[in-house]
């Protein structure tokens, strides 16, 4: 993140005192997605930019890369909406305050909302009294195939840290991460009942039952599909650390798309934390889901 910040000041720097259009530095383009440009006005990763860089070897391992970086963040940061979502669900079924519903806070929410669930079968069951639940979790299968593409463009180069021929390790992680997303899950199977003379009140304890079985085969889905993802962003943060410690000679490496390259660095840097964070709020909720499932009421 600090190389590629320093890279992307320090050209905007150089070019500065240039005559230009105000406010813009002279020698920088105006549209951000050409050769040379800041790699997109938002700040965030885009394969597809920066003209053509991924016409030499190590450009094309880059693009690879970011592309696996793009897809990542998408991913989980559609898990993560999928965790919150489930459980404000669950939340609002269970008649519980919109204001313990609210907030950008996933685990605070689903903490709640489990312990909502949780306490309310303590009271609306007997004492002695057990849940019927019959529970097979989801499997994933990582389909080989799936990062063939990715891991052929890895077999032509040299390894990451050699300059303007590096990226193999970039391209690596970068398979790991397309066979991750891409990974075969079954759905998970989960029933909840109970016998009457289990409830105290039979009425209340169906409301809880059906929020569960709503909300949780969700979560329980998530606790699956999150186990090859996690594995993919450990290759993956090594890789985007590596990246980033190839310094100035890769980056210059790309000639006049070296300052957009430098932006696209940086941007998968900052990528690492949301992409991080996402995985943490889905493995978390999930597990927390999975227990409460496997130890029955």
């Amino acid at each position: 993140m600090k190389l590629g910040s320093i890279l992307l000041l320090g050209a905007v720097a150089a070019c500065s005192h240039l005559p230009g259009k105000p406010g813009v530095p002279s020698g920088v383009p105006e549209k951000p997605n050409v050769p040379g440009g800041l790699g997109g006005a938002s700040g965030e990763v885009d394969p597809n930019t920066c003209g053509n860089y991924a016409a030499q070897d190590a450009g094309a391992k880059l693009k690879i890369f970011l592309q696996a970086t793009k897809d990542l963040e998408t991913t989980t940061t559609e898990t993560a909406k999928i965790v919150k979502q489930s459980c404000i669900m669950m939340g609002n079924e269970l008649g519980m305050p919109q204001g313990d519903l609210a907030g950008d806070d996933t685990n605070g929410i689903c903490a709640k909302v489990i312990t909502t669930y949780q306490n309310n079968l303590k009271v609306e069951l007997k004492a002695n009294a057990k849940l019927k639940i019959k529970y097979v979790p989801a499997k994933c299968t990582i389909d080989a195939s799936a990062s063939a593409g990715a891991g052929a463009a890895c077999s032509g180069g040299a390894s990451a840290g050699t300059g303007g021929s590096g990226g193999g390790g970039q391209c690596a992680a970068a398979a790991k991460v397309n066979a991750s997303v891409n990974a075969k899950c079954t759905e998970p199977e989960l029933t909840i009942g109970f016998e009457a003379k289990a409830a105290i009140d039979p009425t209340k304890l169906e409301v809880t039952i059906k929020a569960m079985r709503d909300g949780l085969p969700k979560l329980l889905s998530v606790a699956a599909r999150i186990k090859p993802i996690q594995d993919a962003m450990e290759a993956w943060v090594k890789a985007a650390a590596d990246l980033k410690d190839m310094g100035p000679k890769f980056v210059n490496s790309f000639g006049d798309q070296a300052l957009c390259i430098s932006g696209q660095i940086a941007a998968a840097a900052n990528a690492s934390t949301h992409i991080q964070a996402n995985v943490s709020v889905s493995v978390s909720v999930s597990a927390s889901a999975s227990g409460s499932v496997a130890g029955g009421s």
